[in-house]
């Protein structure tokens, strides 16, 4: 619509204050009128039909930057914004109280892998602290599982830990936690269900079996009631099982002053602040506020620069003497100061003592060159060469290959009392072993017959005939049987048996040993 005009501008004579008031109406209205729009048309941009405020104004936060808005439509994303304030005008005042959180109510964790065989394990605590130690996971019984020390800042296991076990200790806020509450109870009778506890509906209760965190509730553990003040287990427990049941509610506040949450002023990977924002003046941390800088300082020891020697030292002091050249380091021996310059010790060398070293001499009162003995020494070629020496396995032993083949002589004796008829005749049955069949001997004491070495029923060898003489013979070539994998019938068969009676037999053979 287009603006306000007067058709017969200055023409209302009947009156000078009618006149006077139309043309102030009208300028007014006309100084009202922006961009060839109407005050309605403009009123119409801002506000609803029913008169809400309905104006085209957006804001936004860009980072780095601030909180922006522009008013009016825009085709382009980022035309028209105006910056309304900047991120670093939104930070408040430094050591505004932000609020209260609460403190936590274990603190103090130490995790320690403990070694094969130990009972202590140093841990940090005041005799007023209360501890929560777990093994595995597995809550400990203090007293029964372990005792601590607060002079000696350790706590000592009842029973040695295996190696690698996991040994986790807490301190218990116990001073901040209304009504903090530890009870440990050995069961002593399958039926012993239902124990007291005194508590309320608002404290959280922790109930443990053996170490073992429970689960509340009638179809978990168990259950609680704050008016009996008792905890019912679900399940019947064991004789000798420990029942641990603490309260673990909180009621206390720490006021936070000056909560800094920018990556200006803390680490994003691990919440610290950083030390350059920390306002600490030189000299501000006492020894005593920095953790053993007083013991270590107590214990270290003494050094003084100068060219007299210092009075009243302390064994162990050290005094730099400066009144020669090169400057000389000494120490204090409880006595006297001894100079720790090695050149004053070390004898002169010339070209005759190539490669040789620095060493005491055979009364312990100087230094001398000497030659490397290295008489009593095997070479490395040495090893496992021939004429040498052996090596060794990972266990220090000489490995199988390297160990001679040691031949033992034996002999399988058999024999048949009385009468022998034709058959065969078991002489061993060979099993893990080696045996090298090199000569037989044999006799009858009435009688005749031929004898044959079997193995697993195959006869091998030459056939020998026995008489009443005896007779030795060398069997060549040697029968070999090998039953270091699988066991051999070693037998002798019979044959042509006449009138033979009191057959002996004996068997010469050698045995690997290895």
């Amino acid at each position: 619509m287009a603006r306000l005009r007067q058709l017969n501008p200055q023409n209302y004579p009947s009156s000078t204050n009618i006149n006077a008031e139309f043309e102030n109406i009208v300028r007014y209205l006309n100084s009202a009128e922006l961009g060839n729009k109407t005050v309605a048309e403009l009123l119409d941009v801002l506000f609803d039909d029913a008169g809400v405020f309905d104006g085209p104004i957006e804001m936004r936060r860009v980072p780095g930057t601030g909180i922006q808005f522009r008013v009016g439509e825009f085709t382009d994303a980022e035309a028209g914004y105006t910056t309304l304030i900047s991120d670093s005008d939104m930070r408040g005042a430094s050591g505004v109280d932000l609020g209260s959180i609460g403190a936590p109510i274990f603190h103090s964790r130490q995790d320690t892998t403990a070694t094969s065989g130990q009972t202590v394990v140093s841990y940090s605590h005041a005799s007023t602290d209360t501890l929560v130690v777990y093994k595995n996971g597995l809550l400990q019984v203090p007293t029964t599982d372990y005792t601590s020390s607060d002079t000696a800042n350790t706590v000592t296991f009842t029973s040695a830990l295996a190696a690698n076990d996991k040994v986790t200790i807490f301190k218990v806020r116990a001073d901040v936690i209304s009504g903090f509450v530890r009870t440990d109870v050995t069961i002593t009778a399958t039926t012993q269900v239902v124990h007291s506890f005194t508590h309320t509906e608002e404290q959280v209760v922790q109930v443990f079996l053996n170490g073992v965190l429970l689960q509340e509730g009638g179809a978990n553990d168990y259950t609680t009631n704050p008016a009996s003040n008792t905890i019912t287990l679900v399940n019947n427990p064991s004789v000798n099982d420990k029942l641990t049941i603490i309260t673990v509610e909180n009621t206390s506040n720490q006021v936070v002053t000056g909560l800094m949450l920018e990556g200006n002023f803390t680490d994003t990977a691990d919440g610290l602040i950083k030390f350059n924002k920390i306002n600490i003046a030189d000299a501000a941390i006492t020894q005593a506020k920095v953790s053993g800088l007083t013991a270590a300082l107590a214990a270290a020891t003494t050094m003084t620069i100068s060219s007299s020697t210092p009075g009243s030292p302390s064994q162990g002091d050290l005094f730099l003497d400066t009144s020669t050249s090169p400057n000389q380091l000494k120490f204090f021996d409880g006595v006297q100061f001894i100079s720790l310059n090695a050149e004053a010790e070390i004898p002169t060398f010339a070209s005759t003592n190539a490669n040789q070293f620095l060493k005491v001499n055979g009364t312990g009162t100087a230094l001398q060159f000497g030659t490397v003995d290295l008489s009593s020494v095997v070479p490395q070629t040495f090893i496992g060469a021939a004429n040498g020496v052996a090596s060794l396995d990972s266990s220090a032993l000489v490995p199988a290959a390297q160990v001679p083949t040691i031949l033992t002589a034996i002999t399988l004796p058999v024999s048949a009392a009385g009468s022998v008829s034709n058959g065969t005749i078991l002489v061993s049955r060979l099993f893990k072993q080696k045996i090298r069949i090199d000569g037989i001997t044999h006799a009858l004491s009435a009688g005749s017959c031929t004898i044959q070495i079997s193995v697993d029923g195959s006869v091998v060898g030459s056939t020998h005939a026995v008489s009443t003489s005896g007779t030795d013979t060398t069997i060549s070539p040697a029968i070999n049987i090998d039953a270091t994998t699988g066991s051999k019938r070693l037998e002798v068969v019979v044959t042509g048996a006449s009138g033979a009676s009191d057959l002996e037999i004996g068997i010469g053979c050698v045995t690997e040993d290895t």
